[in-house]
């Protein structure tokens, strides 16, 4: 029998006493009075109040920080470790100045005086083409000058505007057109003929329209020739409004163009002069355009660096001894190696590292109080960045990073690790830190592929020059020796004793190491062997990480067809009257000691250099150890290489008139033209 459970308070009593009669069991709960029954309920419910209110607390914690980490972004405060510098500030008294800041920073005491030639350049030649009244007038207030009152006295045009405006505005003499390639008459294809014959040695019976533009820019020219000369060379930065930022300001454009303009036209008449015998003017026009460089090398940015390697590369591509009609002597080489010698200091890239924080800094400034976007500037092109360019960002933390990186990093390592990886990505999406970090990176990596950029320009510029040297002093021997160096030198038996570097080595300023290398014994002798690791930075590549002290990465060609062969000098006067642009001098993949005269490149491999550079394997052969940065658009077919007129020119190995070149018989610049 099943027991009975009693429900209704009001007849308790009663169905106890049926119960205990009919002898039915009696649930003892039964006794338990209605109050107490709520009681029990109300302290089961009560106990599952602070549940639903720690669960509350953590849905609200969970959501306060999810939006502090997804969502909200931390405003960017000024500091040393956030902004760098903390004046001056713009008017709205929040954010950093930086265009004043890098103009504070960089400015040369003496910008507004006499001694700045870009100032006389501006008395004389007034505002460059293009340029709008505010930029000149903020110009000539730093300058010192009154841009109202300047009047300008001379006109300057560069020598391929010159040319194009020629062709568009006159008739050519007709027998001028018969001696032009076939199909080539129009005036764009005359003009382009006109201008790349300007890169060579020329005259006024070959370029008789010429003679307007030399009278007319001669003036210009000579100016400028004076205004490099002055102790400083700098180009105010300015700006239309005050509250232009650094990093949207294009403040020296027009005038950065104007001195590019320049170069060319000094380009131009350097090679007109050395046609005509005036190698003393040739020479002047020459340091010129590389002390024009000079200066830009150490302006305040990339475009700078950039603009001067281009000037300082046209400079080298000079030679004073492209005519052969019209040699150079002893005394007028010697006087544009000194002059080399003589130059302001060669471009650095630290000297782009201030201004390249400062516009990095600038751009998170403005990200930061929302005045640009990451989308506007172009950091959302692939995936992760689109997606965390729309989350919260620590401004800071972006600001800390980007100056930690430039606090470290050496101008010559422009490295930093690409953000990549799925779990740094996971981790930058759930955390405030991690994601402002990766941000940070995204920027400066791409800023290290500029900086990267500039490193390899340099480099190249430098290589340049290091080449021009030694092929100033292979002229320079021969005209003390009538031959050009041997590739070696030999013993009575005819076994090689020391290479062609070490016999340059007076011309070069080493005079002391030369004497005391003894020349009658071998150059592995035990004497000897203590100048194989000699700090010889002038017969080495900059760009070439492989090659360290006592290493060359330059060598000659020999063979019988070659200006080098073995023990014999050669005249340069038994080459042919196409020798002009001949190669003396040749960068190399690999590198050896800079004293050894068995490693040269031969002809023969010369000529197998094509099979080379589809090796996978590293030879020894013509060209330029790649980089890894520039693996697509340098490596071992980009070359540095010296000519028998002393220029040092960059050239593609693939270029089909290589082997022309090597050997003194190049006709197809003349027929081309």
């Amino acid at each position: 029998m099943g027991r009975l459970v009693v429900q209704d308070g009001e007849r308790r009593d009663e169905y106890q006493n049926i119960a205990r009669k009919d002898n039915w069991p009696v649930n003892e709960d039964a006794s338990i009075s209605d109050s107490t029954a709520t009681d029990q309920q109300q302290h089961k419910q009560s106990s599952r109040r602070p549940l639903w209110i720690c669960g509350g607390i953590v849905l609200v914690l969970v959501a306060a920080t999810a939006y502090v980490n997804l969502v909200h972004s931390r405003a960017l405060h000024i500091s040393r470790e956030t902004t760098y510098v903390t004046e001056p500030l713009k008017s709205d008294g929040r954010q950093v100045d930086y265009f004043a800041a890098l103009q504070k920073a960089t400015y040369p005491p003496d910008i507004a005086t006499e001694n700045n030639g870009f100032r006389l350049l501006v008395q004389h030649l007034g505002a460059s083409p293009d340029t709008s009244p505010e930029h000149f007038a903020s110009l000539c207030d730093q300058l010192g000058l009154d841009a109202k009152s300047i009047r300008p006295d001379m006109t300057y045009q560069d020598p391929y505007e010159y040319l194009e405006s020629f062709c568009e505005t006159n008739t050519l003499d007709q027998a001028f057109l018969d001696s032009l390639p076939a199909g080539k008459h129009s005036a764009d294809d005359i003009a382009t003929l006109l201008q790349e014959r300007l890169r060579w040695p020329w005259t006024l019976d070959e370029l008789p329209m010429m003679k307007q533009w030399l009278e007319d820019n001669r003036p210009a020219l000579d100016l400028m020739s004076e205004a490099v000369r002055k102790p400083t060379f700098y180009i105010p930065m300015a700006r239309s409004t005050d509250e232009e930022r650094l990093y949207l300001s294009d403040w020296r454009c027009q005038d950065r163009f104007r001195m590019w303009m320049f170069a060319y036209g000094l380009e131009a008449r350097a090679h007109h002069l050395a046609a005509v015998g005036d190698i003393n003017g040739a020479v002047d026009d020459i340091i010129t355009c590389k002390r024009l460089g000079r200066h830009f090398a150490h302006g305040v940015g990339a475009d700078d660096l950039s603009l001067a390697v281009t000037i300082l590369g046209a400079a080298d591509g000079i030679g004073i001894a492209g005519a052969l009609n019209h040699p150079p002597d002893k005394n007028q080489l010697q006087r544009l190696l000194d002059a080399e010698n003589d130059l302001p200091p060669a471009p650095n890239v630290a000297d782009m590292v201030l201004h390249d924080r400062f516009l990095c800094l600038d751009l998170i400034q403005s990200l930061a109080h929302g005045e640009t976007s990451w989308q506007e500037w172009g950091f959302t092109d692939e995936p992760p960045g689109a997606y965390l360019t729309n989350l919260g960002v620590d401004w800071n933390v972006v600001g800390n990073r980007c100056n930690e990186f430039f606090d470290k990093q050496p101008a010559s390592d422009c490295s930093v690790p690409w953000p990549s990886g799925l779990m740094q990505i996971s981790v930058a999406f759930i955390s405030l830190r991690a994601r402002s970090k990766f941000l940070a990176d995204f920027d400066l990596a791409r800023r290290c592929q500029s900086c990267a950029s500039m490193t390899r320009l340099i480099q190249c510029d430098v290589c340049r020059q290091r080449m021009r040297r030694i092929t100033l002093a292979m002229l320079l021997y021969e005209r003390d020796h009538g031959t050009l160096p041997p590739a070696w030198s030999v013993d009575s038996e005819g076994n090689p004793l020391h290479s062609w570097r070490v016999l340059l080595l007076p011309y070069l300023g080493h005079e002391t190491l030369h004497k005391r290398i003894r020349l009658d014994q071998p150059w592995d002798s035990a004497y000897n062997r203590q100048f194989h690791g000699e700090e010889m930075a002038v017969y080495r590549c900059p760009s070439n990480p492989m090659a360290g002290p006592g290493q060359t990465t330059y060598s000659v060609v020999v063979g019988p067809d070659m200006p080098f062969e073995g023990s014999r000098g050669k005249r340069l006067a038994d080459f042919g009257p196409n020798s002009d642009d001949m190669i003396l001098l040749v960068e190399r993949i690999d590198s050896i000691c800079w004293m050894d005269p068995a490693s040269e490149i031969t002809q023969a491999m010369a000529e197998k250099w094509t099979d080379w550079l589809t090796s996978t394997s590293p030879v020894m052969g013509m060209g330029s150890l790649p980089t890894p940065v520039f693996n697509d658009c340098y490596g071992c077919e980009c070359a540095n290489f010296g000519l028998r007129n002393g220029a040092a020119v960059g050239l593609d190995t693939t270029e089909g008139k290589l082997g022309a070149m090597l050997r003194g018989t190049n006709t197809e610049r003349i027929a081309e033209w």
